[in-house]
């Protein structure tokens, strides 16, 4: 059994399409560290399992039957009876933090391995949990990715990550921003935040300072990910990566900064300036239009109001009975995702069946 405490974990977190699947790729490249695919596990079964010091084979075997629904689980490809048994040899005195350790190093990443020094995590969610997440563990560093809020909403509406409002995803933006930098404030030497446009535009000198971060070794050969499209293509099920993450395809690039001046409308961005307010320059973006507008302020209201209405829910979903919790958060998302493709965009419910179906 190996002592895996002396294994430190890091987390990735951001907004959706800010560009934590590309920072997701290139840490899971490197020789010393592995991240699979997300799966927000940790913290959704943390409230049954994080209490538990002393594991029995009937924890274990619980925690196993909990772990393998969870959502996106399955884009792992783990062998799941090599899993039970490599969880099965940690019964006895453990922490939860080294139970989710155990399913993290089963994880058989697409790049050559030396010794691991880092296990990582991606899960753009977890921005709002890290408070707890250090409870869990007490070494985790945690690197927050931003983009441009516009920028940002472009690519959600082009891939229906949610509804698709300015102010909502915005307000989105601006809570995560908010939230993380309210949170750093408790351990600052934890916590790190880069720009996508910086990763986009001096890619081999932000990963020098993001491995700096961490503490292991710069190794550029990490750049050359692309060359595994591939096996890539093969690990996620038909026509996602085309549809989600394209840019696993292609070395690093700037082709996807300031889209938003071309695709938005002013109106659109009034919008988001007008909602994101003076967070936009503490983040290092400049708004276009940042004088007060009576109508935009007010037409930006329905947007917000959902966004606060989602925050409120999902305070209320962490705090339900685990039973109720776990089938909302397992089968929450799908169904969330179907009924607002059906509503707005029935001619690509099709294609979202497909995917989930085939995995």
């Amino acid at each position: 059994m190996e002592d895996l405490s002396k294994i430190p974990f890091f987390f990735i977190v951001g907004r959706p399409r800010s560009g934590t699947t590309l920072l997701r790729t290139l840490f899971d490249a490197h020789p010393n560290v592995s991240i699979p695919p997300e799966c927000q596990f940790i913290i959704n079964l943390y409230p049954k399992y994080g209490s538990i010091t002393a594991w029995s084979e009937h924890d274990i075997s619980s925690f196993y039957n909990d772990l393998l629904p969870q959502w996106l689980f399955d884009t792992w490809k783990m062998d799941n009876n090599n899993l039970k048994k490599a969880l099965l040899s940690y019964t006895g005195k453990h922490t939860y933090g080294t139970i989710c350790k155990v399913v993290y190093k089963q994880y058989n990443s697409l790049f050559d391995k030396k010794e691991l020094l880092f296990i990582g995590d991606k899960n753009p969610g977890y921005a709002i949990y890290t408070k707890i997440l250090l409870k869990i563990f007490p070494e985790a560093k945690f690197i927050h990715i931003t983009r441009d809020y516009r920028d940002n909403f472009v690519s959600i509406k082009n891939v229906d990550f949610e509804l698709p409002l300015p102010s909502l995803v915005a307000q989105k933006w601006k809570y995560f921003f908010k939230k993380f930098n309210k949170d750093s404030k408790i351990v600052p030497s934890a916590y790190s935040v880069i720009k996508y446009e910086d990763l986009a535009t001096n890619p081999e000198l932000e990963m020098f300072n993001l491995n700096k971060f961490l503490g292991i070794d710069y190794d550029d050969g990490i750049f050359n990910f692309h060359e595994k499209k591939e096996e890539i293509l093969m690990t996620y099920p038909p026509g996602y990566i085309h549809t989600y993450h394209s840019s696993l395809m292609h070395k690093v690039n700037t082709s996807k900064i300031g889209v938003w001046k071309k695709e938005l409308s002013a109106y659109q961005v009034k919008l988001m300036d007008a909602t994101i307010g003076n967070i936009a320059e503490k983040a290092g973006y400049n708004r276009k239009y940042n004088s007060f507008n009576l109508f935009i302020s007010i037409s930006a209201l329905p947007g917000r109001t959902y966004a606060a209405l989602l925050y409120i829910a999902t305070i209320i979903v962490d705090k339900l009975p685990y039973k109720i919790r776990m089938a909302i958060l397992i089968k929450g998302p799908l169904f969330l995702a179907k009924l607002y493709l059906s509503v707005f965009k029935p001619e690509k419910l099709k294609d979202l069946e497909g995917i989930t179906t085939k995995r």
